[in-house]
């Protein structure tokens, strides 16, 4: 069992290029994945499905490809927030999520966006809630419906039968620069479906077991990130899509190491709201 400190430094390749450790499925593991969560401060462990290994991973900014949360399956939008007090739960329910919505809105066009919960993490010692060193979706094909007509209800959820659903995380750094444990983010294009491993999550003193989607290592799939980014963007990360063709519909995301990393450098801190939006 291995857990998320198992990851090396990485190493810059070119400009705007790094080679880093990602925690991925072996592509000859044969186990299904596992994940599992301590409640506390220790890092999450990981059964023998997966294992860090070499992934190049291209700055966005640097790229003359414009992504999009149609496309690709993210998309980073300039986003000043009036919110400041991110420790408040309720004032972050009560001010921030309205600024997702209408940051939701103007991006794809939906019309009605639900939130359902938020997740601060903090990369500080003492934190129960660090960067998620594994790569993974959030929902798989069955997980992103009954997860919607859970949060949203039964009844509400039935009216909005026959529209298309997609799921969205919101994610902003809550620190004016990320200088360490960064996200990374494969181009949905470049995933093939027979890649996307369904994945058991063990949560301690509880009988519940999550499912999410992990990633089986494949040559083809294609890694950005966005450098240095700021306390006034956010990225869109899709996490499903009603519609099946055409479109990305899962998009596998990770925390990952910065070449050469500064240990004086101050834990990443950020803030992810998830929603379910609908057409």
């Amino acid at each position: 069992m291995t857990t998320a400190s198992s990851t090396k430094t990485s190493t810059m390749k070119t400009s705007g290029q790094i080679e880093s450790e990602l925690n991925y499925i072996k592509p000859e593991s044969t186990l299904a994945p596992e994940v599992f969560y301590s409640g506390g401060a220790a890092p999450q462990k990981y059964n023998d499905a997966y294992a860090f290994m070499p992934a190049t991973i291209d700055d966005a900014r640097s790229s003359q490809e414009t992504f999009s949360v149609h496309k690709q399956g993210f998309q980073l939008v300039t986003a000043p927030t009036k919110h400041k007090d991110f420790i408040d739960e309720k004032a972050i329910e009560a001010s921030y999520y309205d600024e997702v919505i209408a940051i939701i809105k103007e991006a794809t066009g939906v019309k009605d966006v639900f939130v359902f919960d938020h997740t601060v993490r903090r990369g500080s010692a003492d934190s129960s809630r660090k960067p998620a060193h594994h790569v993974h979706n959030d929902y798989t094909e069955q997980t992103a419906q009954s997860r919607a007509q859970e949060r949203i209800g039964v009844e509400q959820f039935a009216k909005l039968k026959g529209r298309r659903m997609i799921q969205i995380n919101v994610w902003r750094p809550l620190v004016d620069i990320v200088k360490r444990s960064p996200l990374a983010f494969c181009n949905a294009a470049s995933v093939n479906q027979k890649d996307l491993l369904l994945s058991k999550i063990h949560f301690p003193d509880t009988d519940h077991v999550g499912e999410i989607y992990a990633l089986r290592k494949a040559a083809e799939q294609k890694w950005v990130y966005f450098s240095e980014m700021n306390h006034a963007e956010v990225v869109l990360i899709k996490g499903f899509d009603s519609v099946k063709d055409g479109v990305a519909r899962f998009t596998p995301h990770t925390a990952f190491e910065y070449p050469d990393q500064d240990p004086n450098v101050g834990a990443r801190a950020s803030i992810e709201v998830r929603t379910f939006a609908f057409y």
